[in-house]
């Protein structure tokens, strides 16, 4: 079994209504499945949140976490 973790509980996370439901409180039965749902999690959160953040798909074991960087590069 596989789960998704979120590294930080940002704000914008924690005002999200569909992220508990449709990422974190989850097992997969495979990584591939585990690393798409991570990826839509990360791509949700780069898209919808706030912006001031930028976030991306690890893998430890049997988890895959979804790192926060705390400072978004400028954009040129």
């Amino acid at each position: 079994m596989y789960k998704i973790e979120l590294e930080k509980m940002c704000g914008c996370a924690k005002k999200d209504e569909k992220l508990k439901s449709e990422w974190l409180d989850k097992s997969f039965d495979n990584l591939k499945e585990a690393e798409f749902e991570a990826l839509r999690l990360a791509n949700h959160a780069n898209a919808n949140w706030c912006k001031k953040h930028r976030f991306y798909a690890i893998q430890e074991d049997n988890i895959i976490k979804v790192i926060v960087e705390m400072a978004c590069p400028k954009e040129i």
